[in-house]
């Protein structure tokens, strides 16, 4: 079951799951970090096509769970005894409910999310750290803000947030079997 944590869903720690996940993924692998998980995405990396599912079965045999929508990858990988979720839905809040009820201990921890775009760390950044860095209409309005120790992205509580809340409230929903 995920959990929740961040605006007023209640205070709890990340579980450690770490995750790899094939080239059809992206949206998902964003998403996790999003939620507090490490994620390698196969696409963010330099590797010739015939060399990634060698390097997928590598991470998952170094204890990283395979997110895949390959059934052949997934199959191979299960019979080698690794930790793995096949992902058929196209639709984000059934990917993550699919990941959920695969892997039951699977926590939601948006107070340690991680950067969507390379998966490094975010610490907090001062107002006057992010100045000329971000819209002045940002920095008028906003009052936190965040920055991707590994990229330098910066992140803040816009109107996206809003977003973010409603698609895992829809999970949510649909995960503990009511309609949205």
């Amino acid at each position: 079951m995920f959990r929740w944590v961040g605006n007023g869903l209640g205070p709890l720690t990340n579980s450690g799951m770490r995750f790899v996940a094939d080239g059809m993924l992206g949206r998902l692998a964003r998403w996790l970090r999003l939620t507090g998980h490490d994620v390698v995405y196969i696409n963010e990396l330099d590797l010739p096509p015939e060399k990634q599912d060698e390097f997928l079965l590598a991470q998952a045999s170094k204890g990283l769970v395979l997110l895949t929508s390959d059934l052949r990858l997934y199959r191979k990988s299960r019979r080698s005894g690794f930790k793995a979720v096949l992902i058929q839905a196209s639709k984000l809040s059934e990917q993550l409910l699919e990941v959920s009820k695969a892997l039951p201990e699977l926590e939601v921890d948006l107070e340690k999310s991680r950067c969507p775009v390379c998966n490094g760390e975010l610490e907090e950044a001062e107002r006057g750290e992010v100045e000329g860095l971000v819209p002045r209409t940002v920095l008028e309005r906003q009052e936190n803000f965040w920055r991707c120790v590994q990229c330098g992205k910066i992140y803040w509580q816009g109107t996206h947030w809003r977003n973010i809340l409603e698609t895992l409230e829809e999970f949510r929903r649909r995960r503990n079997g009511s309609n949205p």
